[in-house]
């Protein structure tokens, strides 16, 4: 099993807890459910050697903006 540094899982925490304030913790965990049970399904290669797996990939693809969570807010609301 690879180990993870602690300078990562201190970036991972972070992302976390930016992402689950953001969305609820409740939104965020069926968000990246979905979207890994999305990518288990249609992947048909080996993931890309990014240091982890799909629960990972997942998160970073919400993180990054490339997912979106349905019922998600517009970050930048005009009045």
């Amino acid at each position: 099993m690879r180990q993870r540094s602690r300078k990562g899982i201190a970036e991972s925490t972070e992302v976390l807890d930016r992402l689950s304030k953001r969305f609820g913790k409740y939104a965020l965990v069926v968000g990246v459910a979905k979207r890994a049970h999305d990518l288990k399904e249609r992947i048909h290669g080996p993931l890309e050697p990014s240091g982890g797996g799909l629960v990972n990939r997942a998160i970073d693809e919400i993180a990054d903006g490339r997912v979106k969570i349905r019922g998600e807010e517009p970050e930048d609301e005009s009045e």
